[in-house]
């Protein structure tokens, strides 16, 4: 807090429990998850892009995005059970992932993180963040299928 405070503070970018850390730092919250994340193919999508990354995680604990000061906003969530997988100042440089973007679940599929970290370091008063409205896909748990005659395994 005591940096976030200072009149030109430096860019921070925070990783696995760095997010945590940041979070509580800027006034949220965190929570017990019930199982945590756990393992190298834990889906994470980017709240800026939509687009869904394969991390490597091993938390047990999450930042409650609900609990983020109105100048906060989730970067990443989990694709598999909604929690969140990243925070990011809407005018400051600071940013954190839960993850581990130097472990590379896929080639380099992470690696834009620790180049917009360089960036902020070398332009620390950059532009704000735009993230775009998501939800997780509904699960639907019936199906009615309409047609005449009769179905085969495989044509539904």
């Amino acid at each position: 807090r005591s940096v976030m405070a200072r009149p030109s503070p430096p860019p921070i970018f925070g990783i696995c429990l760095g997010n945590q850390l940041l979070a509580l730092a800027a006034g949220a919250k965190t929570y017990k998850m019930r199982f945590g994340n756990r393992g190298m193919n834990q889906p994470c999508v980017d709240l800026r892009t939509t687009k869904c990354y394969i991390t490597a995680q091993n938390h047990g604990f999450a930042v409650d995005s609900a609990s983020l000061p109105s100048d906060w906003t989730p970067l990443m969530i989990n694709a598999n059970d909604g929690s969140n997988e990243g925070i990011i100042h809407k005018t400051r440089p600071w940013f954190s992932v839960q993850f581990h973007p130097e472990a590379c679940g896929g080639p380099t599929d992470t690696a834009f993180l620790f180049h917009n970290f360089v960036r902020s370091i070398v332009e620390p008063m950059g532009t704000g963040v735009t993230t775009i409205p998501y939800s997780l896909p509904v699960h639907q748990r019936k199906v009615l299928v309409l047609g005449s005659g009769g179905l085969t395994i495989g044509q539904a």
